[in-house]
C-alpha cells in the first residue's frame, strides 16, 4: 500500500471517528466511563469541537473532574431574534423535578460523606423519598408501579442508570449536578410540603 492511500485511509478513520463524537453529542451526553475512546478524543479536540457547536448556536458543557460532556443552546443576550433549537427544552412533571431534587440532594449528601466516587441508591430508597410527597393510597402495588414508571422515564432522561444483574438498584450519574445546584434544591424543598405535614395543619 502507498504512503498516499495511508494517509487517505487514516484521514477517512479520522472523519469516521469525528463524526461519530459529533453525532454522539447531538444525541447526548458523552461519558467518560461509558464511552472512552470519545472521551479521549473529545479532550482532545474539544476546542474544534466548541468552535465548530457554536455556528449552531450550540455550546459544549465538559466537566473532566466528574467525567462527562453535553451540548445545550447559546443564550444570546440582548436578541430578540429566537434560533431554531437543535436541543428540545425538558418540561419536567412534578414528580420527575422531586426524584431529581432528592437525587442531587443525596449526591451531595454521598460526596460530603463517602470516599466513593459511584453512588448507587436501591429501589426502596427511592419508594422512601417519593411516599411523603404523595398522596395515601389504598392500593400500594398500584402506587409504586407509578414510581417504577418514574424511574424508568429518569434512567431514560440520563440521570440514572440500572446495575446489571441489580434489577433494584441504580447509580446515579453525576451528570445531575450540571441541571441541579445547591440553590434550586432549596428552593424546592421550600416550596414542597410533604404529605403528613398538611393533613397535620
Amino acid at each position: 500500500m502507498s504512503d498516499t492511500l495511508t494517509s487517505h485511509a487514516l484521514s477517512e478513520q479520522a472523519q469516521r471517528d469525528q463524526s461519530a463524537l459529533l453525532i454522539k453529542l447531538l444525541k447526548g451526553p458523552v461519558y467518560r466511563a461509558r464511552h472512552r475512546d470519545l472521551w479521549e478524543q473529545l479532550l482532545r479536540d474539544q476546542q474544534a469541537i466548541r468552535d465548530y457547536f457554536q455556528h449552531l448556536g450550540l455550546g459544549l458543557t465538559l466537566d473532566e473532574a466528574e467525567g462527562y460532556a453535553f451540548m445545550a443552546q447559546l443564550q444570546f443576550e440582548n436578541d430578540d431574534t429566537e434560533l431554531p433549537r437543535l436541543i428540545s427544552r425538558r418540561s419536567l412533571t412534578l414528580a420527575q423535578t422531586l426524584l431529581l431534587v432528592a437525587l442531587r440532594k443525596r449526591l451531595a449528601e454521598h460526596d460530603d460523606q463517602e470516599s466513593a466516587p459511584r453512588l448507587i441508591v436501591s429501589r426502596q430508597e427511592i419508594y422512601q423519598w417519593l411516599q411523603p410527597y404523595s398522596p395515601e393510597v389504598s392500593n400500594e402495588l398500584k402506587q409504586q408501579r407509578e414510581y417504577d414508571a418514574l424511574i424508568k422515564k429518569v434512567i431514560e432522561m440520563g440521570f440514572l442508570s440500572s446495575i446489571t444483574n441489580h434489577p433494584d438498584d441504580f447509580e446515579v450519574q453525576r451528570i445531575i449536578k450540571a441541571f441541579v445546584n445547591a440553590e434550586q434544591i432549596a428552593e424546592f424543598s421550600q416550596l414542597l410540603t410533604p404529605q403528613q405535614e398538611q393533613k397535620d395543619d
